[in-house]
């Protein structure tokens, strides 16, 4: 046998670079229409922000209130395909909405928006949103003040694990024929002879087409490589506090000092409660992306804003 220190070279249908959910969605759409992908990932499948979501499978409620009727039909009819091929990982679930008067949406407003979002939903009566007595929100929702509260909303949207659903994802990817890299970092990319070249230290992979899926790295990645772009992307971070106690037994769709919302997420299962997001636009490499005081401080006076005095959180429960 005579050894080369010329790297192998296998030829793909697809390159994609990325292992969130994303990438893994799209060679498993690959391989389920014959086609052969490769997904190139410098860490591990779902390490990014991939595993660093609400875990919520939605249609994007809020976004009804701009008019983007066609995003939140689309969103939807995503999470009704995910409900159906992995009932295991996607579940409906009750979300509770209080309007307190001190928020900018009327209880009007936010009745309409729920009424449409059960007929873009296309279940309206197996999941219904209605109204509920303040005094049983009282009893449901023993942490939360009931000062001010006009009107509370029940509807349903879907939970997940994130990272396992990416896990599985990419696992029915291998099914259908696609090929993952691990914990692989490019070397360099380059278009020569009508296709992509992409090497790593140990072999070399063509295809016709590359696919970039890295999701907030994308511009970075771009960028790196000469790619050219038609667009960019605006880099907005937003955290997650998890939150060592349980605070409600129900998902809470929230609304804060200004007009942003936020969500209040049990898991009983590890005794905790994740409360966000936060939003702030970011101009530095994503790997450089950190959590701060006043993100800390920001989330924290927000809930405590709705908590009862003896459920009220501080940094240290954090």
């Amino acid at each position: 046998m005579i050894e080369s220190d010329t790297p192998l070279q296998s030829s793909f249908n697809a390159i994609i670079l990325g292992g969130g959910i994303n990438g893994c969605g799209i060679a498993r759409e690959l391989g389920f229409r014959g086609k052969r992908a490769l997904i190139v990932e410098k860490a591990t499948i779902g390490s990014g922000t991939s595993s660093k979501s609400p875990r919520l499978i939605h249609g994007g409620l809020r976004y009804l209130k701009t008019f983007q009727f066609q995003l939140v039909r689309e969103s939807l009819k995503d999470r009704e395909e995910l409900l159906k091929l992995y009932p295991h990982l996607v579940q409906m679930k009750l979300f509770y909405f209080p309007c307190y008067k001190q928020n900018s949406r009327t209880p009007f407003l936010i009745w309409m928006g729920l009424k449409l979002y059960d007929m873009f939903s296309g279940r309206s009566s197996e999941y219904p949103s209605k109204t509920i007595s303040l005094e049983d929100f009282g009893q449901l929702i023993p942490s939360l003040k009931q000062d001010g509260l006009r009107k509370v909303f029940q509807y349903y949207d879907a939970k997940t694990n994130d990272l396992k659903l990416t896990k599985q994802v990419a696992k029915d990817a291998q099914l259908f024929g696609a090929t993952i890299h691990k914990n692989t970092q490019t070397k360099n990319i380059y278009w020569v002879n009508n296709q992509f070249t992409l090497e790593t230290d140990h072999e070399t992979f063509s295809s016709q087409i590359l696919i970039n899926a890295t999701g907030p790295w994308i511009d970075e990645v771009n960028k790196k490589y000469s790619f050219p772009a038609q667009y960019h992307i605006r880099k907005i971070s937003g955290i997650h506090l998890m939150i060592k106690r349980l605070l409600t037994n129900y998902i809470m769709f929230m609304q804060t000092h200004g007009k942003r919302i936020f969500f209040i997420i049990p898991e009983p299962e590890e005794n905790r409660t994740m409360i966000g997001t936060t939003e702030r636009e970011e101009n530095c490499p994503t790997d450089d992306v950190i959590i701060n005081s006043k993100d800390i401080n920001y989330m924290i006076n927000n809930i405590n804003y709705y908590l009862k005095p003896d459920y009220r959180i501080s940094e240290s429960d954090v």
